[in-house]
C-alpha cells in the first residue's frame, strides 16, 4: 500500500473503504478527510516532516474501480518524490526476500527527550512499539529495506514507466 501521507483523495477513499470494514460510511468519508489533512505536515513551516517511503511494486499497480485513482496517484508520487525531505523508493517484484514482507511499519522519530516509536499497520489501526531494543530491530530491518529497493532515481523511472504501461 501507499503510505497515508503521499495518498491521494480518490485513492484514499478507495484503500479506506476497501479496508475499513467495521466503519460506515460517514466514517470512511471522515478518515479519508482525516487521512489528507494530515499531509499538510510535509509543508508546514519552518519544520516540514521528512518522509521515507519504500513502496512495494504491487501497490503500484493496483486497479480500482476508478481508473483516474491510480493515474492521479503514481503522478502525485512522481511530483512529491522530487520534493526536498521526501525520499520514496519502490521495491521491485523480483527483488527476492527482505524484512519488509513481514508486514507494513513506520518508524517515527521525534526530537530529543522523546523516543523514537514504531507503528505496526494493521485493520484495527495501528499498534505502537517502544523501548530501545524492539526499536532497534525496526530501524535494521529497515536499513535492509531500503539497500534491497531500487534508487530514488531508478524509483522514479518505475513509476513513469507503469504509468505509461497501465495509463496511456
Amino acid at each position: 500500500m501507499i503510505p497515508g501521507l503521499l495518498q491521494r483523495g480518490a485513492y484514499a477513499r478507495q484503500v479506506i473503504n476497501s479496508s475499513a470494514i467495521t466503519r460506515t460510511d460517514e466514517d470512511k468519508e471522515a478518515l479519508s478527510r482525516l487521512r489528507l489533512a494530515r499531509q499538510s505536515v510535509l509543508e508546514r513551516s519552518p519544520n516540514p516532516l521528512r518522509l521515507w517511503a519504500v513502496i512495494g511494486e504491487a501497490a503500484l499497480h493496483q486497479r480500482f474501480p476508478d481508473p483516474n485513482a491510480m493515474r492521479d496517484q503514481l503522478a502525485y508520487l512522481l511530483e512529491v518524490s522530487t520534493r526536498k525531505g521526501i525520499t520514496v523508493q519502490v521495491m521491485p517484484l523480483d527483488c527476492g526476500g527482505h524484512p519488509g514482507l513481514a508486514g507494513m511499519f513506520s518508524i517515527v522519530s521525534f526530537p530529543s527527550p522523546w523516543p523514537t516509536v514504531v507503528n505496526l499497520e494493521n485493520l484495527r489501526g495501528g499498534t505502537f512499539v517502544e523501548g530501545t531494543n524492539d526499536v532497534t530491530i525496526f530501524e535494521e530491518a529497515f536499513d535492509q529495506i531500503v539497500a534491497t529497493a531500487q534508487s530514488p532515481d531508478e524509483s522514479r523511472e518505475t513509476i513513469k514507466k507503469i504509468m505509461e504501461e497501465k495509463h496511456s
